[in-house]
């Protein structure tokens, strides 16, 4: 036809050609041309040329700008190392007869053209599909009714909501030889998130969210789009001991990719913290959000540190976010180390507890180990500094699962959101408690906004789970978890949610290859050859009562929570023995018993006296 397709023996000489074909033609006055480029195989047979190299070069030249250059992302990783040739990251765009999206690049520069955020917007979405619905005679009124809705919501964002801006800090490269640093990273990650978010206009990604962009080679846009942000913050640590050096950027990623503020920092590491300070001031600078007396005060207010033992902090909090009994273990180590090196450090001190509460929550010790050592380092922590957000949190937690003092953990929630307002988790949790005190309605709104602070974190998406279970919406529950654990297999919490999930729901043959893969994940083969020998031999139900006999066998050797126990007779419908082991869970204190007023899971003993004893001595709704 009227087009070209020509074969190169690297993706580097097609860029060249590409880019000297447009100089060339810049002044034509017939038309622009357009330009697409893909590194894949060709496939030659009579004198005629096939395959995805063709193909997908074909179909970013047709939509490629007119007198642009359109890429594929295996030719922006075969040139990116050429800091003379500039691109521009768009979006994944659907091809014709290509059956998975291709991410595609624009080139920059030399006079070409810049893709419209509109045309990017296009180019996102399936234009076949937009058309073919658009044919609908009964989408016309819905239509309307969406216009309408979009002019109030325009108005909404552009008047009520100026200020607010999402904004993804990403996790902080580690440049420097220090020993641990690839820990005190995690840690400085973490602080930087806290400070930033203390900006209430402002909309901050999580930890969890980001962290998983660690060493992924992604392009700004591509991650921003991701992460539904206009704005991403880089960091290297490139020093760290006496002194820190810290490079920081803000990047803006839309309409177009640009660096927008850089400064490095190079402070002794016992002013640390004024740095974190510093960036969200300019932050807020950049973003024209005028700060609130109080946070001028919380960013400019004088803050020291003893390095050694905020660097002993920062390793510890690195180890403690791995979850695992050796991740507490070590944790604790660190923790220890830097109490010994500054005794008033309080987060030190809140670290430790964080340690002790979490090794109860995963049932590797008992309440009785965990409580006192708990409340002694939560105590020393607040008479400490009981101002920060994490204390505040801490306390929230502390009393829905561990001391169930209601009234208590809702105002310490209330004070976390309004200190925090991007603090996911405080709101997921906050949602739970309002599950647990049966006020619903109130929880939506929290868990919602979780949802939105935190879209791709597999701990809010359980959180979800668990809200959706706790409502006994199964079918959305099911859906959200599967979700969730085809991003993340192993997730702990997305798959004992499902397991209940698929039990409530009475779909045992999901609920056993769900409870297979929760035991093989804690490397338990005993429990999964019960599992399995007993369901085919005597079904669900006398599977699960095996289970529990077993873990009551292994209770002279190991620590074994009661509520498993519990749980275990309860799926077994075995009333007596759930209740007997309810009110064992009831004196050990375990942690989960404040979900008995909110899971479906109790519907069938729900009515017992006993059951409803131990809801009333708990000073729970029954």
């Amino acid at each position: 036809g009227d087009g070209i397709l020509a074969q190169f023996n690297s993706a580097l000489d097609a860029v060249q050609c590409a880019l000297e074909i447009q100089e060339l033609a810049e002044d034509r006055v017939e038309g622009k041309l357009r330009i697409g480029i893909h590194l894949g195989d060709v496939i030659i047979e009579h004198d005629d040329v096939f395959g995805d190299g063709v193909n997908i070069a074909s179909r970013l030249q047709a939509i490629a700008d007119s007198g642009g250059i359109y890429v594929s992302e295996s030719v922006q990783k075969a040139i990116r190392s050429r800091s003379d040739i500039q691109m521009r990251y768009l979006t994944k765009v659907r091809l014709k007869n290509v059956d998975y999206r291709v991410k595609t690049y624009s080139l920059q520069g030399q006079g070409l053209p810049v893709t419209p955020a509109t045309k990017i917007k296009e180019l996102s979405g399936s234009k076949s599909q937009i058309n073919t619905a658009l044919k609908s005679p009964y989408l016309h009124i819905l239509l309307i009714f969406l216009g309408l809705l979009i002019i109030a919501s325009l108005w909404w964002v552009l008047y009520m909501k100026k200020t607010e801006l999402r904004i993804a800090v990403l996790p902080i490269k580690n440049m420097s030889m220090v020993e641990n640093a690839d820990f005190i990273v995690v840690g400085m990650h973490s602080e930087l998130i806290d400070e930033i978010s203390k900006i209430g206009a402002l909309l901050i990604t999580s930890r969890t969210s980001s962290s998983t962009y660690r060493d992924v080679e992604m392009a700004i846009p591509e991650i921003a789009i991701e992460l539904n942000v206009k704005m991403v913050v880089e960091s290297e640590l490139t020093e760290f001991g006496d002194s820190v050096r810290l490079m920081v950027r803000l990047i803006q990623a839309f309409p177009e990719e640009r660096q927008v503020w850089r400064k490095e920092y190079n402070k002794s590491t016992k002013d640390i913290l004024t740095i974190y300070g510093d960036v969200a001031m300019e932050i807020s600078r950049i973003a024209e959000i005028k700060l609130t007396e109080r946070e001028i005060a919380l960013f400019s207010a004088p803050r020291e540190v003893n390095p050694q033992a905020y660097q002993a902090y920062l390793t510890g909090m690195g180890h403690l976010y791995e979850l695992s009994r050796l991740g507490f273990d070590k944790a604790l180590q660190y923790f220890n180390l830097s109490v010994a090196r500054d005794p008033e450090f309080a987060p030190a001190y809140m670290g430790i507890a964080r340690v002790w509460g979490g090794r109860r929550q995963f049932g590797f010790v008992s309440f009785s180990q965990a409580m006192p050592e708990h409340k002694k380092a939560f105590q020393k922590a607040v008479s400490l500094d009981s101002t920060t957000v994490e204390m505040h949190y801490g306390f929230a937690l502390s009393n829905t699962w561990l001391f169930w003092q209601w009234e208590m953990a809702e105002k310490e929630f209330q004070r976390t959101i309004e200190i925090d307002p991007n603090h996911a988790k405080a709101r997921a949790y906050y949602a739970h408690y309002l599950n647990i005190m049966q006020r619903s309605n109130e929880a939506l709104p929290q868990i919602e906004m979780a949802l939105e602070l935190e879209p791709y974190s597999s701990a809010v998406q359980s959180l979800y789970g668990m809200y959706l279970n706790h409502t006994r919406q199964y079918d959305i529950a099911i859906e959200v978890l599967k979700k969730t654990l085809a991003e993340d297999p192993n997730y702990g919490m997305a798959l004992s949610t499902l397991w209940t999930v698929y039990h409530n729901s009475k779909m045992y043959d999901e609920a056993v290859d769900i409870a297979k893969i929760v035991y093989a994940e804690k490397g338990d083969n005993k429990m999964v050859d019960i599992l399995i020998n007993e369901y085919v031999e005597g079904g669900y139900h006398k599977a699960m009562a095996r289970m529990a006999e077993a873990y009551i066998l292994k209770k002279d050797t190991t620590y074994v929570t009661p509520w498993q126990i519990a749980t275990l007779y309860t799926r077994a419908s075995n009333k007596e023995k759930a209740l007997d082991w309810l009110e064992e869970a009831f004196i050990e204190h375990d942690p989960n018993m404040p979900y008995m007023s909110a899971d479906p899971i109790f519907d069938e003993i729900s009515d017992d006296p006993r059951f409803q004893k131990i809801l009333k001595d708990m000073k729970l709704p029954f």
